[in-house]
């Protein structure tokens, strides 16, 4: 086993699974978006899980990467839509179409192969943060993947 994921590049938790990431990530949402308004709760979720795909793409379909890097850049730009009117859109747009994919763990073959492996914000980095901190720091995440998913595209 890798001492860090293959895909985003931190250090494995104790499980060996990445993916264990995302259930530490919920706790948190537990604890902390329900004391907040919705608008940014949602925001806050979003940002999470869109990053942790975007850094672990051998779990989506091209186009579904494609539609999360799109919907990362229209929901961090300033005139960024209402949280409920943009998964309604998403919504109508990915009807119908397969986002996730059945492959061996890792299974890069269908990834643009400048897609990064190593990421300057992970999900382990918004882990240390404090509960509090969360929804800025889940927008931190999505503003370091989306600029270094820039740089590594073109």
């Amino acid at each position: 086993m890798s001492d860090s994921c293959t895909e985003c590049g931190a250090v494995l938790p104790p499980s060996g699974d990445c993916w264990t990431r995302v259930h530490e990530l919920l706790e948190i949402e537990n604890r902390v978006l329900p004391r907040i308004d919705a608008e940014t709760a949602k925001r806050a979720h979003y940002f999470a899980i869109a990053s942790y795909q975007l850094q672990h793409p051998s779990r989506l379909t091209p186009s579904a990467a494609d539609g999360l890097l799109n919907g990362l850049r229209d929901m961090l730009s300033a005139g960024a839509p209402p949280i409920d009117a943009f998964r309604r859109a998403v919504g109508r747009q990915m009807a119908g179409t397969k986002v996730g994919r059945d492959a061996a763990v890792g299974d890069r073959h269908h990834v643009h192969p400048d897609w990064p492996r190593r990421w300057g914000v992970t999900a382990v980095d918004v882990l240390a943060r404090p509960d509090d901190a969360y929804p800025q720091a889940v927008t931190e995440w999505a503003s370091a993947c989306l600029r270094e998913l820039d740089v590594a595209l073109g």
